[in-house]
C-alpha cells in the first residue's frame, strides 16, 4: 500500500458512467430479446390463424350459398343460381380438402430422423474464412492491401505525411486520403462475382446448438416452432406450421385451389351484383373484397413456389442467390455504371456466368439437373398430384445430392474447375 491507498481488494469500483449505464441497458435489452426470440411460440398461438381461416371459409360458404345463390333463386333466376351453385361447389371442396391436407402434413423434423451429437469441430486443413475478392490470388491480394496502405486508406495517412512532433512545421502538409465510394454497408464493393466462401456442407456449418444436431441437407432451424424442419422453406401463419419436405406439395395445392374459388368467387359476385336493381347485401361486398385480396395473394405465392420449384429451390435458398445479385449490382454501379447502361450490365453479367455459371441454376448447391427434376422432387410424378392434394414428393427430406459444380465441402466454383462433361 502506497500514497495510503487502500488495498486492491478494499478498493471501490467507480461509479458507472452515463455511457457506461446505457451499453449496459442496452446489452440487457438485446439478451432479453434474444432469449424471447429463442423460444418458440406457444402452440395456441401458432394455431390461432388456423381457427381464423376456418373461419373465413365457412362464413363465405354461408354468403355465396347461403345468401347469393338462394336470393337469385328465390327471385326468378332459378338456372342461374343453380349452375353458379355447382361451379362453385367442386371449387370450394377443394380448397377445404386441400388446406385439411397441409395443416395435418407435418413438414417434417430432423430431430425424428437425426441422434443429438456434440458439436462438431472443423478439420485442422480446413478454413471457413471469407475469400478475398481478388480470385484467390494471394499476391494479388497483397499488392492490392500494399496500395491501400500507402494510398492512406488503412490506418491513417502515409509516415512520410504526419506532422512532426516537434511542433514545427512540416515542409509537406498530411494529403487527404482519396475518397473510395462505399456501399451503405460502408465496405467497397469490386466488380466481379464473388459466391459466398461459407463451406455448407461441412457438419460444423450444419450444426444446431438448440436442437443440438448436425442438420441434414437442406434442413434448418424455425424459431416460431423451435425444431429442424427437413427442407425448410418458410414458416406460414396461415397454416399455423412450417412448409418443408412433406407438405410443401400440398402448400402449392392449397394456394392453386384458393386461387381457383377466389377468381371464381369475385368474378360472379361482382358480375351479379353490378348489374342489380335492389339494395346490393353488404355481406356480399365483404366477400367481393375478400375474394379479391386472396386471389391475388394466392395467384403470388402459386406463381412463386411453382418457379422456385422449378428452380430446386426453397424460399430461403433463394435469399443466397438474390444477395448475390444485389451485391453485383452494387459492384457495377460503383463502377461507374448508371441504371440506364443496360446493354454494358448485361455484358458484366454475361461474362460473369462464363466464369462461374448461373446463379440459380449452376451455382445453386441443390440444382437437381433439369426443371422436370426439381418439379417431381417436390410435386411427385402424377399430373393429377400436382392438382389435386393426393400422392406424395418424391423426396424425402433427408437425401439430396449435392451440385457437381460445387466442391466436397459445398464452395461454389468457378466453370474450368467443374467436371469436364458439365463445362
Amino acid at each position: 500500500m502506497q500514497n495510503g491507498a487502500p488495498p486492491a481488494d478494499k478498493q471501490a469500483l467507480s461509479p458507472p458512467t452515463c455511457f457506461g449505464t446505457i451499453s449496459e441497458a442496452r446489452f440487457a435489452a438485446h439478451e432479453r430479446r434474444e432469449a424471447r426470440l429463442r423460444k418458440p411460440q406457444p402452440w395456441a398461438v401458432r394455431k390461432l390463424m388456423v381457427v381464423t381461416v376456418l373461419g373465413i371459409m365457412g362464413y363465405t360458404a354461408y354468403v355465396y350459398a347461403g345468401r347469393f345463390a338462394v336470393r337469385l333463386i328465390r327471385h326468378g333466376r332459378r338456372p342461374a343460381g343453380i349452375g353458379l351453385l355447382v361451379g362453385w361447389s367442386p371449387l370450394y371442396l377443394w380448397m377445404v380438402w386441400a388446406y385439411l391436407k397441409v395443416i395435418f402434413t407435418p413438414p417434417g423434423y430432423a430431430a425424428d430422423h437425426i441422434p443429438q451429437t456434440p458439436q462438431p469441430l472443423f478439420p485442422p486443413t480446413q478454413w471457413n474464412q471469407e475469400v478475398h475478392p481478388y480470385n484467390g490470388d494471394v499476391d494479388a491480394y497483397d499488392d492490392a492491401v500494399l496500395a491501400e496502405i500507402e494510398a492512406g486508406r488503412i490506418g491513417g495517412p502515409p509516415y512520410e505525411n504526419l506532422p512532426p512532433t516537434n511542433g514545427d512545421a512540416h515542409p509537406h502538409p498530411p494529403a487527404p486520403a482519396p475518397k473510395i465510394k462505399r456501399t451503405p454497408s460502408s465496405r467497397p464493393i469490386p466488380p466481379g462475382r464473388f459466391p459466398p466462401p461459407t463451406a455448407a456442407l461441412l457438419p460444423p456449418n450444419r450444426y444446431c446448438t438448440r436442437c443440438e444436431i448436425v442438420k441434414p441437407y437442406r434442413a434448418h432451424h424455425c424459431r416460431m416452432c423451435g425444431k429442424c424442419v427437413l427442407k425448410f422453406d418458410h414458416h406460414c401463419p396461415w397454416i399455423g406450421q412450417c412448409v418443408g419436405a412433406r407438405n410443401h406439395k400440398f402448400f402449392l395445392n392449397f394456394a392453386l385451389a384458393t386461387f381457383a374459388l377466389t377468381s371464381y368467387t369475385f368474378a360472379s359476385l361482382l358480375a351479379f351484383n353490378v348489374h342489380r336493381d335492389g339494395d346490393v347485401d353488404p355481406q356480399e361486398v365483404v366477400i367481393i373484397a375478400l375474394a379479391a385480396f386472396f386471389a391475388l395473394f394466392t395467384s403470388t405465392l402459386a406463381v412463386a413456389h411453382t418457379r422456385l420449384i422449378l428452380l430446386s429451390q426453397t424460399t430461403v435458398e433463394s435469399y443466397t442467390v438474390q444477395t448475390l445479385k444485389e451485391r453485383e449490382a452494387d459492384g457495377l454501379r460503383i463502377a461507374g455504371l448508371k441504371e440506364w447502361d443496360c446493354r454494358a450490365k448485361r455484358q458484366a453479367l454475361a461474362s460473369y456466368d462464363a466464369e462461374w455459371g448461373a446463379p440459380n441454376t449452376e451455382g445453386n448447391l441443390w440444382w437437381a439437373g433439369s426443371k422436370r427434376k426439381g418439379w417431381e422432387d417436390v410435386m411427385g410424378a402424377s399430373v393429377w398430384g400436382w392438382i389435386f392434394p393426393i400422392g406424395a414428393p418424391l423426396g424425402d427430406g433427408l437425401h439430396y445430392v449435392p451440385n457437381p459444380r460445387f466442391d466436397a465441402d459445398g464452395r461454389w466454383r468457378r466453370r474450368s474447375e467443374w467436371p469436364a462433361e458439365l463445362r
